[in-house]
């Protein structure tokens, strides 16, 4: 059986639920013509040293007919579109700190003094990777590996340059970092603590709130990639995700009996009008 599900979906459904009156959601459910099954896509982020898992689990519609996948301002793209892409950036971002860094390593944020203010961006960033080459000769004379990092340039309202970077913290000794970077007079470094449920999301997503230049990050070569999310069309039934869509409670219950062991964190539900189908991303941990 053929379905249609190469669409944003995320641009598709971009209407919050909870803005519904229950008589609206029930019209909705009735007007709706448009018959569809729903795919599950589940993608699992398990930290390399405290094996904690994030799950993240996105429900969307599929299509029986090409004409009834919704219209959006963006054409379609292989393997899925531009647009959609743009949009898991950042969540790329988030599950590879989720996985590669932990308890213990170092969050950083340097600047350029005046007197070191790189001309344009291209020097800016060789500054920044003469900085880890410096670290990374270090640890090669200790007889410790290359760090693993991961660091977004970004500009103030000044337009003046700092980068934040998660970085491994072993054998790393902050004030020999902090003077070994030397072009500013306060760079800020800390100790990583994760949260217990969501793990480094909150710090990931900060680092993302003000990306410059054609790439949003720059990382090393050594992380550990995200897998490659599972799919399936039969994990929930449309009905099952028509009751999930309408009580919050119900959406935990069926998430945590589908992925038995992990903890329900939070989800957004999403609708749109004219399909009268629903979109839902919800996250859960695993400790």
């Amino acid at each position: 059986m053929k379905v249609y599900d190469n669409y944003d979906y995320e641009e598709a459904y971009n209407k919050q639920l909870e803005q519904l009156e229950e008589w609206e959601y029930e019209r909705l459910l009735k007007e709706g013509k448009i018959q569809c099954l729903y795919r599950t896509s589940t993608i699992k982020s398990k930290n390399i040293e405290s094996g904690h898992v994030l799950l993240e689990s996105q429900i969307y519609p599929s299509f029986y007919k090409r004409a009834d996948v919704p219209r959006t301002k963006n054409k379609a793209s292989k393997p899925s579109q531009k647009n959609l892409n743009e949009k898991n950036a950042k969540r790329t971002l988030i599950r590879l700190v989720n996985i590669n860094f932990g308890q213990g390593d170092l969050w950083c944020t340097f600047g350029w003094d005046n007197q070191y203010l790189p001309k344009d961006e291209k020097r800016a960033r060789k500054d920044i990777s003469n900085f880890i080459a410096r670290i990374n000769r270090r640890r090669k004379k200790a007889g410790q590996p290359n760090i693993k990092y991961i660091y977004i340039l970004a500009f103030d309202g000044y337009k003046r340059p700092h980068f934040h970077m998660i970085m491994t913290g072993k054998g790393i000794d902050r004030d020999k970092l902090e003077e070994l970077w030397g072009k500013c007079d306060r760079p800020n470094t800390r100790r990583i603590k994760p949260d217990d449920d969501f793990l480094l999301t909150g710090l990931a997503t900060y680092i993302t709130q003000n990306p410059h230049g054609k790439k949003r990050w720059c990382s090393s070569k050594n992380l550990k990639k995200p897998p490659k999310p599972t799919k399936s069309y039969s994990k929930f039934k449309k009905r099952t995700v028509e009751n999930m869509a309408k009580n919050y409670e119900q959406l935990k219950h069926e998430l945590e009996k589908k992925y038995e062991g992990y903890k329900f964190l939070d989800a957004e539900v999403k609708y749109n009008g004219i399909t009268a189908a629903f979109y839902i991303y919800a996250r859960m941990v695993r400790n």
